[in-house]
């Protein structure tokens, strides 16, 4: 008998082209990775995966059985949708996604807010880099998610709507000599230290993108992995930075940063509301997108220019 446990392991496996890498997604062991791809192959009576020395690849009969159990997923996830909606509003469950700045500095407190209006809905939130996150949204994994940088994802399978906009600030220590002119140019950029996220991080290229537009070459970086240790870094005077004036707020009120503005250029960037367009939405995915339209809107103008 074929199971859906079966099913979801035969996917991930798929998915990872590695039956260890299947492992760490699923929490299992790898000899229980591999018993229940053998049972499956039992049930079909097919072979689902060529064995080549320490890799694996789907075989054409794998490739079929792929497809199938895609279908499927969609299916039950659109058995559990109609199921939920002929219960009452306030109950069912909701998966959410979030790319890393929205999803580490807005998203929480808005969820707590969705939480007291909707006790009863069973939330599930990944944050993670918005190309996972879209990888979700495309694995039928999330009902809904938040990510910037949506120009890089060109599947039309997924649509995006923008959500709330987000200026990217230089910060600087409070007794860096920039603070009191509250401002600093091209040509004083050129010449300070900078700590910036990495390049390859959506933040990091964005920014990088946004300055070689305008014309802008930072000679000194040093690169860090994440915000936070981008902040840290800025408040140890170890250099200037430009991120998410989003992800600062608590370090600006307290006056542990401050912001500088860059002469004559404004820096943005936009957070998309993003879904899989063949996945027709549930009443609480639709309520849970008016909940953070009109929350993005409040947040937005509570903290303009804070």
């Amino acid at each position: 008998m074929t199971t859906l446990a079966q099913l979801r392991t035969f996917q991930a496996v798929a998915r990872n082209n590695s039956f260890s890498r299947a492992a760490d997604e699923l929490h299992l062991t790898q000899p229980a990775i591999s018993a229940q791809i053998s049972a499956l192959e039992s049930a079909l009576k097919i072979r689902l995966f060529e064995r080549i020395g320490k890799t694996i690849a789907l075989t054409e009969p794998g490739r079929v059985a792929l497809a199938c159990a895609d279908d499927i997923a969609l299916r039950l996830a659109q058995m559990r949708r109609e199921l939920d909606d002929l219960g009452e509003l306030h109950a069912g469950r909701l998966q959410i996604g979030a790319s890393m700045v929205v999803g580490v500095y807005l998203l929480p407190e808005a969820l707590a807010h969705f939480k007291q209006t909707y006790p009863q809905v069973e939330l599930t939130v990944k944050v993670e880099p918005g190309r996972q996150i879209v990888e979700r949204i495309l694995r039928n994994e999330l009902d809904i998610a938040i990510v910037g940088e949506v120009a890089r994802f060109n599947d039309a399978r997924i649509a995006f709507k923008p959500f709330i906009q987000d200026e990217l600030i230089v910060i600087a220590p409070p007794d860096h000599p920039l603070t009191e002119a509250g401002c600093v140019t091209p040509i004083e950029m050129a010449a300070l230290p900078f700590v910036l996220p990495a390049s390859d991080s959506a933040s990091g290229e964005s920014i990088q993108e946004q300055l070689k537009a305008a014309d802008i070459s930072l000679k000194s970086v040093i690169e860090l992995g994440n915000t936070g240790a981008v902040k840290h870094a800025v408040e140890a005077g170890l250099g200037l930075s430009i991120v998410s004036r989003m992800a600062v707020l608590r370090e600006l009120q307290e006056g542990r940063l401050c912001s500088l503005r860059i002469a004559n250029l404004v820096l943005q960037r936009q957070f998309c509301l993003c879904w899989h367009h063949e996945k027709p939405f549930s009443r609480l995915t639709t309520a849970f997108i008016g909940f953070i339209q009109a929350y993005a809107r409040t947040w937005s103008e509570t903290h303009a220019r804070m």
